[in-house]
């Protein structure tokens, strides 16, 4: 049997699955690491007993994360003719209400757990949080009889206002939202461009004057700092000069696209087109301009296993 038929074909095979699908990859050995261990890597969503979603954390264990339930219900908005959904939308915006506490005519979503790598001390509060919640409100604003979820809304945007504990006022009147608070990780890039795009939407939605404000200054502060993420075509995680995962790459990409859809900026447009060209490099060749351990060791490891697979199906072949 030629060692080719079945190495360069699983070479091939291994090659394509990661240019595709290396993402949904690590979402998928994420979920076998939590059925095998009870631990994944990193994080897995799981449900209560009134399917409200929990993160699994490694390092701390089952927790309600506020942000977590915001996006199913959000993303969940586009599909209320579905009786099932539109039920679930209206538990999740009913739970983020009850879970949420008020302070001085604000809504805050407090997390509730330490993250000590971080500097975290429970409750502490995300700008992501605050605004993807915020969001969830004003879509169940728009719907028949719901009007009073405006005020919630109104409510969430205020704790985003400078001089409020959670925004972080730059020089002038630049603004920067912090998915995480104090100095750890405070200039998260994904974070960021998901608060300036639950902004704009809420803006659509309730014409609430105060978050397009808000957008403009940190579209702003979004503008001047985004050259400070670039690393050798692809991308920091945060200004702390982390590496981003490929996954959070391409979230990056995507929120380029759809900022710039919103404001054409020429500085938005570089690096859309950097990222992107980048982003398309063969994984193979993107270990070395981006060379992260955890990375490498996946793909070696894959490409063992598949390697291994075409070989048996090869010698079941050629038997």
């Amino acid at each position: 049997m030629n060692a080719l038929s079945w190495l360069l074909p699983g070479i091939a095979v291994h090659g394509a699955l990661w240019q595709l699908f290396e993402a949904k990859l690590q979402d998928w050995a994420e979920l076998g690491l939590a059925w095998l261990t009870g631990k994944p890597a990193n994080q897995v969503t799981q449900y209560d007993a009134q399917g409200i979603p929990r993160q699994l954390y490694r390092r701390h264990g089952l927790q309600y994360n506020p942000l977590f339930v915001a996006l199913q219900a959000r993303n969940g908005f586009a599909r209320l003719g579905n009786p099932r959904k539109k039920a679930e939308f209206f538990k999740l915006t009913d739970w983020l209400l009850s879970y949420a506490e008020e302070s001085d005519g604000k809504l805050l979503f407090p997390y509730r757990f330490d993250i000590p790598e971080l500097g975290l001390r429970a409750p502490w509060y995300s700008c992501l949080a605050q605004a993807t919640a915020m969001e969830c409100f004003a879509q169940r604003s728009t719907l028949p009889g719901e009007e009073a979820w405006q005020e919630h809304c109104r409510k969430v945007l205020r704790s985003l206002e400078p001089g409020q504990g959670l925004a972080q006022t730059e020089a002038g009147e630049e603004l920067w939202f912090p998915e995480y608070p104090g100095t750890a990780k405070n200039h998260v890039l994904n974070g960021m461009a998901s608060v300036l795009l639950d902004l704009d939407s809420t803006f659509k939605m309730t014409s609430i004057e105060q978050s397009q404000n808000l957008f403009q200054r940190g579209f702003a502060t979004y503008i001047k700092l985004l050259p400070g993420f670039d690393y050798r075509g692809f991308s920091y995680y945060s200004l702390d000069k982390t590496v981003t995962s490929r996954g959070y790459h391409q979230i990056h990409i995507r929120q380029l696209r759809k900022l710039n859809a919103l404001r054409p900026h020429p500085v938005l447009q570089k690096y859309l087109r950097r990222w992107s060209r980048h982003d398309l490099i063969p994984v193979a060749l993107q270990l070395f301009y981006n060379p992260r351990p955890k990375r490498i060791a996946a793909f070696l490891a894959s490409l063992g296993v598949i390697l291994g697979v075409a070989w048996l199906l090869s010698c079941a072949v050629w038997r």
